[in-house]
């Protein structure tokens, strides 16, 4: 397998058949290709019937408030002024706002022929209601479905008083409900075109006892299987400058957080990670069916292999007019 950041990149590797029925499916490989650039993807997967296209959307950071938010406009202002410019297309150097970008993306999803969108968090800059009404309208709009998990920006005021865990359950439900029709926020799978997507909120960092629980019952389906996240999952690899750029870092707690003073939110704690998260990240790069893991937060396109089948794909930031469209097809060789 050969992987590089950056630039348009062939990034292509041939995997082992999935094993016999009966075997263990977190040991089991199933036969998958990987190529990519900076903004596609294919993913030839073996047993697949026909193509499934997927335009993976993230870090949108949008604002659209209205009279609702002005009592809330202290927790807002930051992030609001950081993203409320006019900011240049990462490819086109095209200069328009985050919530353009985002339609544009949305507009071209058609002609594309899209069949699902994947959204992997910091789609708004805070939890405001016309925010995400704004955003479950334009979905809506277009016809396609979509899948959403939150990132740390779209359920948090900075400054309001409040555990990140508590302020999540209450943003959650007062305003990000419309992004998730049906669905639990913190966990959820949906089966599409024979593929198991399976969606986990790490927007704390952290995994919890229960998702890694569901993501255990899941994977032993034995699908192929894609995981969404928000925050990109720790390898040492891709470990880079800083802590904050994955969930599971080994380092990851109270002496490196280094931006709780700016973004007005507790520190992280002493104790580091939960144990659950160390056993998801390393659940992950053991399981056979995993193809896949969709993710954000960073801003920018990368892609880290994370095991003998699974590549982590992390999309450029959509306020930047980035997004990735990944192709999972039928597996070349299932044909001959």
């Amino acid at each position: 397998m050969f992987i590089r950041t950056g630039g348009v990149v062939a990034a292509g590797f041939l995997l082992t058949p999935l094993l016999a029925c009966g075997e263990d499916p977190v040991r089991t490989t199933i036969a998958v290709s990987h190529s990519s650039t900076d903004d596609t993807a294919t993913i030839q997967v073996s047993g697949l019937e026909k193509p499934l296209v997927v335009l993976h959307i993230t870090d949108a950071h949008i604002s659209v408030a209205d009279r609702r938010e002005a009592q809330y406009q202290r927790y807002a202002s930051r992030m609001d002024n950081a993203y409320g410019k006019e900011r240049e297309h990462w490819r086109t150097k095209k200069k328009t706002t985050t919530a353009t970008h985002f339609l544009d993306l949305l507009a071209s999803a058609k002609d594309r022929n899209v069949d699902l969108i994947a959204l992997t968090g910091d789609i708004i800059n805070n939890p405001s209601q016309s925010s995400a009404q704004f955003i479950s309208k334009a979905l809506k709009e277009t016809g396609i479905r979509w899948l959403y998990i939150a990132g740390n920006h779209d359920w948090h005021y900075e400054g309001m008083a409040g555990s990140d865990d508590a302020l999540r359950r209450t943003w959650t439900h007062e305003s990000l409900l419309p992004l998730h029709p049906g669905q639990n926020p913190l966990c959820y799978a949906v089966r599409i075109g024979g593929i198991n997507f399976v969606a986990l909120d790490n927007s704390t960092y952290q995994v919890t006892v229960e998702q890694l629980a569901f993501y255990e019952k899941e994977i032993v389906r034995g699908l192929p299987t894609v995981l969404l996240l928000h925050i990109p999952l720790y390898t040492p690899a891709n470990a880079g400058k800083h802590v904050s750029d994955s969930c599971g870092h080994p380092s990851w707690g109270w002496e490196t957080d280094r931006n709780f003073a700016i973004e007005r939110r507790e520190r992280w704690p002493k104790s580091g990670n939960l144990q659950s998260t160390t056993e998801f990240v390393q659940r992950v790069r053991k399981t056979g069916n995993l193809v896949a893991v969709l993710a954000g937060h960073t801003h920018k396109a990368r892609t880290d292999k994370l095991s003998d089948s699974a590549v982590q794909y992390v999309a450029q930031a959509t306020c930047d007019g980035g997004s990735r469209l990944i192709t999972f097809a039928p597996l070349a060789s299932d044909k001959k």
